[in-house]
């Protein structure tokens, strides 16, 4: 009897343990995009506010300025603050967040991706200087 509970309780232990460390794996190891491009800013009171930081979330990325444009009104009515940049390769990328630190842009995204499941596609822009 004695033998038993102990083999349970330590095959619950392993189960336990091996379960956790899988969780931690797979939320240490979410992918997230990241491109390093040089862009340019579409508005100067844009460049006057985030012109010294390096990392960008990028919420959404389009050819035409006006789908740029309506898609940055979509993202207001949801709470955020978005900014237009055009992309060296003639893109404009909708930028919801930017930051000095490579680490808290990152949390960002994954933040977005939680709270927002249809911007699961968000993804960091690195300037290339």
């Amino acid at each position: 009897m004695k033998k038993t509970v102990i083999l349970i309780i330590a095959g619950f232990m392993i189960l336990t343990g091996c379960r956790t460390k899988k969780l931690t794996e797979v939320e240490t190891e979410i992918p997230i995009r990241a491109v390093e491009e040089s862009f340019t800013f579409t508005r100067e009171e844009d460049r006057t506010q985030h012109d010294d930081r390096t990392y960008f979330v990028i919420i959404g990325s389009f050819r035409e300025r006006e789908n740029a444009n309506r898609y940055m009104q979509e993202m207001i009515a949801k709470g955020f603050t978005p900014v237009i940049l055009l992309s060296e390769t003639g893109f404009h990328r909708v930028s919801v967040n930017s930051y000095l630190l490579e680490a808290d842009a990152r949390r960002r995204i994954l933040q977005i991706r939680s709270d927002f499941p249809e911007h699961e596609d968000t993804w960091l822009l690195i300037r290339k200087e």
